[in-house]
């Protein structure tokens, strides 16, 4: 007898179910760093050793609190390790609005629901609260599998943890590279705008046989 075939749908989480700030600048001034400091910082020299100190704390490599203390150190002069603080958490601004009822509503369909996401362990006690991740079958991040998207290992190893054929899973992503990855892994993946209605795309794609 065959087996039955598993429907995964794997969210990706900023930009897809939840709003996030995106730019160096807008976490500083929702941190409440004045306009007078934000005009003096050059953000473009900023960016690259802060993405990469960033990039390292999403992949697990340093824990929250090293990370903190060694952006505030790039950032010396221009805010203090409690605005950081501010700053990094900032990030997340809300869920979007009907993709925690569309979560619940594909798992009444018969999906197995998942995240796969690049983020750190700052941000994960707070998006674990959030109602979507709440309603989600399994919760996975790059922090907690040493790997960030797009390197493809981080799929298999998704794969791995739910028991899947890359052809059972179905990934909603706003970047076209994590996108473009899945697909090369044997994934079916759409990408979402994240400026549009994230959940009534969700719907669309999976009523259209996706």
């Amino acid at each position: 007898m065959q087996a039955t075939k598993k429907k995964i749908v794997c969210f990706d989480l900023g930009g897809v179910v939840v709003r996030i700030r995106r730019t160096y600048p807008e976490l500083f001034a929702a941190a409440g760093i004045d306009e007078d400091r934000l005009a003096a910082t050059d953000f473009d020299a900023l960016a690259p050793a802060a993405t990469a100190l960033g990039r390292q704390h999403q992949r697990g490599e340093i824990a929250g609190e090293e990370y903190l203390e060694r952006l505030a150190s790039l950032c010396e002069g221009i805010a203090s390790t409690d605005e950081l603080a501010r700053a990094h958490q900032s990030v997340i601004v809300a869920e979007y609005p009907g993709i925690a009822e569309e979560i619940v509503r594909l798992r009444s369909a018969g999906w197995i629901t998942a995240c796969l996401s690049n983020t750190n362990d700052l941000h994960w006690k707070d998006l674990l609260a959030l109602p979507a991740l709440q309603a989600m079958d399994a919760r996975h991040a790059s922090h907690l599998f040493g790997i960030e998207k797009p390197n493809k290992e981080i799929f298999r190893a998704f794969e791995r943890a739910l028991n899947a054929k890359p052809e059972d899973i179905l990934l909603f992503d706003d970047l076209a590279e994590n996108c473009a990855a899945a697909l090369e892994c044997g994934w079916n993946a759409v990408r979402i705008d994240h400026e549009g209605d994230t959940a009534a795309q969700v719907r669309l794609a999976c009523s259209n046989g996706h």
